[in-house]
């Protein structure tokens, strides 16, 4: 079940963190592409697998737990879908919600832990989604999942993309730093993280209900403005990499770290 002293702890992290973490992730630039483009909010296997099954989002109601940085909130704004944001820190959804109005959407914020969704009513939504960075910050997967089985209609789907379990033992240029089954609790003086292996995560969802449907492990794109190896701060800054550079951190034989996925995408059916 929901441990509260590490829901709060990691609360308190995110609502002291909240404005410095935003400064970067909600820069002008990075919000006009989103706002240009709504797929840019998606690494792109996961947006082919949400196409595949919304090719059109308008009515459609969608909830976004552990909503973070806001940016698939506003995409499935921009696409017609009835948005309900939901994090666990009130700075986040503030944020959202000031980001919103500049940009005219109407969307519903919510404060929710993710493992509970207590103000949600039972089956009202046709999509659930989490993206990056999600599970790392909870303790019970299984109570999650039960959650997001309960909020979703008959047939509703649920989709996921987080940054894939094979990457958690492992630091700079393969160093190994973990037991790829040492799932934590990792706590320093700020917040207690969790290092889930897919079986922990898959096994949550069929637990919870959810048929799986489909999944992909997925390695960062080439032609992505924001590689996973450059920071947000460089690249908000418009640090350019030199092309030679690029090459060679996309060649698995001179970069190892491209030889794993860097992304999961897992899709499930109520």
């Amino acid at each position: 079940m929901p441990d509260n002293r590490i829901t709060e702890k990691n609360q308190a992290n995110w609502d002291s963190y909240s404005a410095a973490y935003l400064r970067f992730k909600h820069s002008e630039k990075i919000i006009h592409e989103i706002t240009q483009d709504p797929s840019r909010a998606f690494e792109k296997g996961t947006w082919q697998q949400l196409r595949s099954r919304f090719p059109d989002l308008r009515g459609k109601r969608v909830c976004v737990p552990s909503s973070g940085d806001q940016y698939a909130v506003i995409a499935f704004a921009l696409l017609g879908a009835e948005v309900t944001s939901c994090d666990i820190s009130q700075n986040q959804l503030d944020a959202g919600q000031r980001l919103a109005r500049e940009l005219g959407l109407e969307i519903s914020f919510v404060q929710a832990d993710t493992m509970e969704l207590s103000p949600l009513p039972n089956a009202v939504f046709d999509l659930v989604y989490t993206s990056n960075g999600v599970h790392v910050w909870l303790n019970d997967l299984p109570a999650m999942y039960r959650n997001v089985q309960r909020i979703l209609k008959p047939g509703g789907v649920y989709i996921m993309c987080d940054i894939h379990p094979f990457q958690r033992p492992f630091g700079e240029k393969l160093t190994v730093v973990k037991d790829y089954d040492n799932v934590g609790p990792f706590e320093d003086e700020y917040c207690i993280n969790f290092a889930w292996r897919v079986q922990d995560i898959l096994n949550a969802m069929a637990d919870a209900g959810l048929r799986f449907e489909h999944m992909e492990e997925m390695h960062d794109q080439k032609d992505y403005d924001y590689p996973f190896w450059l920071s947000l701060e460089d690249a908000v800054n418009g640090v350019v990499v030199p092309p030679e550079e690029v090459d060679r951190m996309y060649d698995w034989q001179q970069n190892p770290e491209m030889a794993l996925p860097q992304w999961m995408c897992v899709v499930c059916r109520k």
